[in-house]
């Protein structure tokens, strides 16, 4: 990371579990700077329509990369709710769009897509309400492409689908970013029954012969 001052760091990221459920997560990191050109996330960020929303929202505390952060997560009991969950994030103009999470069972194996589009043309402009902006003038963080050029902003999105490795994206200010990422997993039960089963036909057809 980047060692100049005024640092912001956003991330948003998707969880999904085998079961069909999953979490979506959201933070944002600031360094002292930030903060001090801030003040309370808590009170400034106005997260209460995510916490009405049903987001848990974890106190602010300074990490080991020596910024604080604040973490927002959300659960979701099917993959359908996925992209609702995503949305709420950024709301209609926000650059979080068209998140679908979907799967598809197979017999032997099942597949976990994951498909979106990050759009920071405009910058961060949805994220936060206008009032918010307003509030917080040259420190918002939901400013254009050319004034965050000014400050070490990043934006990161994360995919924990099963059976793979953390996949992360790191889209340009001012660029549209479309995300695929894809997984696939062994339908353990239905493997293991149908070793069972063959296993079985074994015994009986030994057992046969010895008659």
């Amino acid at each position: 990371m980047a060692t100049g001052g005024c640092q912001v760091v956003l991330t948003t990221g998707i969880e999904a579990h085998r079961d069909g459920s999953g979490v979506v997560r959201a933070a944002v990191g600031l360094d002292d700077e930030a903060l001090g050109e801030l003040g309370d996330p808590i009170t400034e960020l106005r997260l209460d329509d995510l916490r009405e929303a049903g987001w848990t929202v974890a106190a602010p505390a300074e990490e080991s990369d020596g910024l604080t952060w604040v973490r927002l997560s959300k659960p979701f009991a099917h993959f359908e709710q996925a992209g609702r969950v995503a949305a709420e994030l950024s709301g209609p103009a926000g650059p979080f769009r068209d998140f679908r999470l979907e799967r598809r069972r197979g017999l032997l194996r099942t597949t976990t897509e994951l498909t979106g589009v990050v759009d920071l043309t405009a910058g961060l402009a949805g994220l936060y309400d206008q009032g918010l902006q307003d509030a917080l003038g040259d420190a918002a963080p939901a400013l254009d492409p050319a004034a965050l050029a000014e400050r070490d902003v990043r934006v990161l999105v994360e995919a924990r689908l099963p059976g793979q490795d953390p996949q992360v994206w790191e889209p340009a200010l001012g660029e549209e970013l479309r995300l695929e990422a894809t997984s696939e997993v062994l339908n353990v039960r239905l493997v293991a029954g149908a070793t069972a089963a063959v296993v079985l036909a074994l015994v009986a057809l030994v057992l046969l012969r010895r008659r």
